[in-house]
């Protein structure tokens, strides 16, 4: 495909509201990466900037973050936290739910089973 006609359709799907990755698919590319590449070559050989996509994440405003303190717990070196009622009911936690906890690059995290 050449520079021009893949600017012009990534033009038109971005304007359509399509994320990056839902126009590498439509393109045909195995992932984003491969579009991105492709299209930061074209940008080069053309001179013309690379389209603004739609951005698929939340914008941060809309996240909340909550900081909860690691306190003790019994007897002995027992410690643990409390996580707030809100972000559990987000991802559709009830009492009896189980999560996997694993330790990922410095954070903790949990994933509902």
């Amino acid at each position: 495909m050449e520079p021009a006609e893949l600017f012009n359709k990534v033009k038109t799907l971005a304007k359509q509201g399509l994320t990056q990755k839902q126009i590498a698919t439509e393109l045909g590319f195995k992932t984003p990466f491969t579009l991105n590449n492709r299209l930061v070559r074209a940008s080069q050989a053309s001179g013309k900037p690379v389209p603004a996509f739609r951005q698929p994440r939340k914008d941060k405003a809309e996240k909340r973050v909550e900081v909860v303190e690691v306190k003790r717990r019994g007897k002995g070196e027992a410690f643990g936290l409390n996580i707030p009622q809100e972000p559990l009911l987000s991802v559709g936690a009830k009492p009896g739910t189980k999560f996997s906890v694993m330790a990922y690059r410095g954070r903790v995290v949990l994933r509902v089973q």
